[in-house]
């Protein structure tokens, strides 16, 4: 018996060895989105960009002349997404343009379950009877 608990007590300590710890994904930062970056005008005061894109997490206080969106989305070490807007203001603290680039979305991420269960059934229906 004595053997039998020493045994299951080994067996249970290695088993815990080999398990991996779960890491959540981490986002950090702005979610910029192409809509938000479209509606930015020419000539918008800060209050309306504020509004349009949220407050940024960078505000350079040397320099009210720009604003920093920075996004980060990792997993484990991994590296999922990046990307850096700039928005710019001129001397009259109007917006004038913004620099940066948002990674291109992938048509698997944005499509819903719901969505491709409709898309595979749409499939079905479009193919020819067989002879």
């Amino acid at each position: 018996m004595f053997r039998f608990i020493i045994t299951a007590t080994l067996l249970t300590f290695l088993s815990a060895c080999t398990m991996q710890v779960y890491k959540l994904k981490i986002q950090q930062g702005n979610i910029v989105t192409p809509d938000m970056l479209e509606q930015l005008k020419p000539g918008m005061s800060k209050n309306q960009v504020a509004f349009v894109m949220g407050n940024p997490v960078l505000q350079d206080s040397f320099s009210t002349r720009q604003w920093d969106y920075l996004y980060r989305l990792e997993r484990r070490e991994d590296n999922i997404e990046q990307y850096h807007i700039r928005v710019f203001f001129d001397q009259g603290q109007k917006y004038s343009h913004y620099e940066g680039e948002l990674p291109e979305e992938k048509k698997e991420k944005t499509a819903s379950p719901g969505e491709e269960k409709m898309a595979e059934d749409k499939k079905a229906d479009n193919k020819p009877p067989k002879a």
